[in-house]
């Protein structure tokens, strides 16, 4: 029997024709061609997903110095437009670029990101760059973005690619190139990043994705308190769509300029605090009568890691400041040091090791699952 189009069909109240047009609809924005599936339908053939197609490898030589691309990130699909203008370096590595672009925009970096090589979603032939920081990353045909640089996705005025954070609500961004300019002669070093401009407050994290986010911006002043639930009013309580400030969004993107944007880059700067801490216990260190470090060796080491600019107090007392406390059972817990008659003293391990980042690194690598991307005791601070 033919469902009648007039009449609701399938989930909520779509008819037939509805229903048709959203799955089509759903099957194009996964990148499945509707003629291509309907052809292989009709010859009995076999659909080949886009995931299971070599990627067309669109991507350009690396310039040979550095210049500053200036580039729009909008937020697709976002009514009315919210947008950023920034100036980057455009040999960024792509894992550095994600968490500049997570600043710009206001994300909170909770969610699983890719960038795609392709100026629309729709395209068959994208090339998908992730992170493979993650047990079951690369499943889907994803290649390591830890090994591509911007200047790979994009070369010259109208140039394109995609961002997407969110996998769930999938916060769709499309990065285009402005402008190409040369650095001054007298700049000593070109920044990761500077915030030209921008507009509009970036949309909370698990709002529900674009469109709950857009009817969510549309009705909110149509609709009385009746309207809406109580837990969506309790959620969305005090958010200002229209706040950007330009200064505040500029100190947080300056603000992570040294912050790890990999897997290894936070065991290399982990295993740089760990040979601090083995530098100056050095053969051995006597601890207080209650068992902790000394108040200057604190005081020390919180300086020497830089943890002195984010932790408020005095920072030398090893029982008030938990970096240092975590740091040194850290280094226990990886068999660097042992306490021994009052001291804390290196291991054999600890000392073969306090000179060799890259082993040290390793060590942190072999002795953590892998499904934890910042997973390492000392990566709160």
């Amino acid at each position: 029997m033919t469902p009648s189009t007039d009449r609701p069909y399938g989930p909520g109240d779509l008819t037939a024709d509805e229903l048709k047009h959203a799955v089509l609809d759903a099957l194009a924005s996964a990148g499945v061609p509707q003629t291509e599936l309907m052809a292989s339908l009709a010859a009995g053939a076999d659909y080949q997903s886009p995931w299971e197609r070599p990627a067309v490898n669109r991507r350009h030589p690396r310039r040979e110095t550095p210049v500053i691309y200036r580039v729009k990130v909008e937020l697709l699909d976002s009514s009315p437009p919210i947008w950023r203008r920034l100036d980057l370096r455009s040999d960024l590595m792509l894992p550095r670029l994600h968490l500049i672009l997570q600043e710009a925009m206001g994300w909170t970096n909770s969610h699983l990101h890719e960038f795609v090589h392709a100026s629309s979603r729709r395209d068959r032939d994208a090339e998908h760059f992730a992170s493979m920081d993650y047990p079951d990353a690369g499943e889907m045909g994803e290649l390591d973005e830890a090994d591509v640089r911007l200047d790979e996705l994009a070369h010259s005025v109208g140039d394109r690619f995609l961002y997407l954070y969110d996998f769930g609500d999938s916060w769709w961004h499309r990065v285009t190139v402005e402008k190409v300019l040369e650095p001054d002669d007298d700049d000593d070093e070109i920044p990761d990043a500077t915030v030209v401009a921008g507009r509009r407050a970036c949309p909370p994290e698990d709002c529900g994705g674009i469109w709950s986010y857009n009817e969510w911006i549309a009705g909110g002043e149509e609709f009385d308190s009746d309207g809406w639930g109580p837990e969506v009013l309790e959620f969305w309580a005090g958010w200002d769509a229209e706040e950007f400030d330009l200064e505040d969004v500029q100190r947080r993107v300056v603000g992570i300029a040294d912050t790890p944007a990999t897997l290894r880059e936070v065991q290399r700067d982990e295993a740089a605090k760990l040979q601090i801490l083995l530098e100056r216990v050095g053969d051995g260190v006597k601890l207080t009568a209650a068992g902790y470090l000394p108040p200057t060796m604190v005081e020390q080491l919180m300086s020497d890691t830089g943890w002195d600019r984010k932790w408020i107090g005095k920072n030398n007392r090893e029982d008030l400041t938990f970096p240092i406390w975590q740091l040194r059972d850290w280094a226990r817990a990886l068999g660097l040091v042992r306490k021994y008659r009052g001291e804390l003293r290196p291991t054999r391990r600890g000392t073969a090791l306090k000179n060799d980042r890259d082993a040290l690194a390793e060590l942190i690598t072999r002795s953590l699952p892998h499904d934890r991307l910042y997973g390492t005791p000392l990566d709160w601070w």
